[in-house]
């Protein structure tokens, strides 16, 4: 399958699912769809995200290789559902430590800001607490943080995500 090919027939759930599954859990058929993912065509770039989040889904352990691409991408002026895929990704797979600094300052800022798309910030809550489970320290920073969003932006995927951050920190044992 030519992947640049497929991905330019349709914008559809059943294309993104056949690329997902000639993809399978080949490194290398994986990267050249992440090349897709991480290139300044829009389109592509796209729908290239929406076939990654399903591969990711089913094999997390091809994403860890590009969790720096993926932070760098959200420093990037790119669609948002590329930045919002990359976030969802960094849900499932494994984070390189080296990243956790930056990774936690992203999500952060993410939840922080309430002019970031919802998607994103829901997903970023989920990674959010990834880190803050490794990082107990950062309990408190983050405790405001969701607090803050649910202040500023009640919605239901913001409400339901903040609240499960919020009883998975009840649930620690204070530092």
């Amino acid at each position: 399958m030519d992947i640049r090919a497929q991905l330019l027939k349709e914008h559809s759930r059943a294309n993104a699912e056949a690329i997902a599954d000639f993809v399978g859990d080949d490194a290398e058929r994986f990267a050249e769809l992440m090349g897709h993912l991480l290139k300044n065509e829009d389109r592509v770039a796209q729908r290239a995200a929406y076939s990654a989040t399903i591969v990711c889904g089913r094999h997390p352990e091809l994403a860890k290789p590009y969790v720096k691409r993926l932070l760098d991408v959200l420093d990037r002026p790119v669609h948002e559902a590329v930045q919002r895929s990359s976030i969802w990704m960094m849900q499932e797979c494994e984070l390189p430590k080296a990243l956790h600094g930056r990774i936690t300052d992203a999500m952060f800022r993410r939840i922080a800001d309430p002019q970031y798309a919802i998607a994103q910030r829901a997903y970023a809550i989920t990674v959010a607490l990834r880190m803050v489970g490794r990082y107990p320290e950062l309990a408190d920073e983050f405790r405001l943080l969701l607090e803050e969003a649910l202040r500023v932006d009640p919605g239901p995927a913001i409400r339901s995500r903040a609240a499960k951050a919020l009883r998975a920190l009840r649930m620690e044992p204070a530092p």
